[in-house]
């Protein structure tokens, strides 16, 4: 009997233990309605030539748009797309060449204007991985200065590449920012009925605390092919 009792009351400690450090991680999540949030993105679907309808798959929204949209739902962000001045071919290889010359180029294609995020603290950047990294667009944006000591926090969808070089690329091009670790999504899978609960949780793990804090680490180097989203 004494055993028995001395087991329910260990039980009962436990339960204790495991409901207390459910809640302590609940209440680190991050508040986003403490913070002025803005959501930059890139989407092939809008920055290439639409010639013919079919090329696009029926689509209205690209990848990397459907993932900023659930992240603004989540977080109260603005959205901001971000558009080259010229668009690239409705043409899927050349478009992938011509992706790939921008890269090894350097190149800073000219954008349409630059989102507006000085009233932001938090902002999130999406992108397709191209060739390994995000598009040179992209960086265009990153050196015009307008994240220049923000939380910023990398988002991209690929066909396997993850997240690539990208995350460090985007550290070492912003290092008088925050930079947070990314999230990465394949691009066939963004529409699938689990991924607006895979971003919530995605966005649920980043704490307060992580909030404040630089993370700074060794990229992950991904498969070396695009995906054009």
């Amino acid at each position: 009997m004494k055993s028995l009792r001395f087991f329910t009351l260990g039980a009962a400690a436990l339960c204790m233990a495991v409901s207390t450090l459910a809640f302590s991680s609940l209440a680190q999540a991050a508040d986003f309605s403490s913070h002025k949030v803005a959501v930059v993105y890139f989407s092939l679907l809008h920055n290439r030539v639409h010639g013919n309808p079919d090329a696009q798959e029926g689509k209205s929204v690209g990848n990397t748009e459907t993932i900023a949209r659930l992240i603004a739902e989540n977080t109260g962000g603005e959205l901001f797309a971000l558009e080259v001045v010229n668009p690239y071919p409705e043409d899927y290889d050349a478009t992938v060449d011509m992706a790939r010359d921008e890269q090894n180029a350097k190149a800073r294609p000219a954008l349409k204007s630059l989102p507006d995020v000085s009233d932001c603290d938090v902002v999130f950047l999406g992108y397709p991985n191209w060739w390994g990294t995000y598009p040179m667009a992209v960086a265009t944006y990153l050196d015009s200065g307008a994240l220049k000591g923000k939380t910023v926090i990398p988002f991209c969808t690929h066909e396997g590449s993850r997240l690539g070089r990208s995350q460090g690329d985007v550290e070492a091009a912003l290092p008088d920012s925050t930079v947070l670790d990314g999230y990465e999504c394949r691009g066939r899978n963004v529409t699938d009925e689990g991924t607006p609960a895979e971003v919530k949780e995605f966005l649920n793990g980043l704490s307060l605390k992580a909030l404040r804090s630089v993370h700074k680490r060794i990229a992950r180097v991904g498969a070396p092919y695009p995906l054009l989203a």
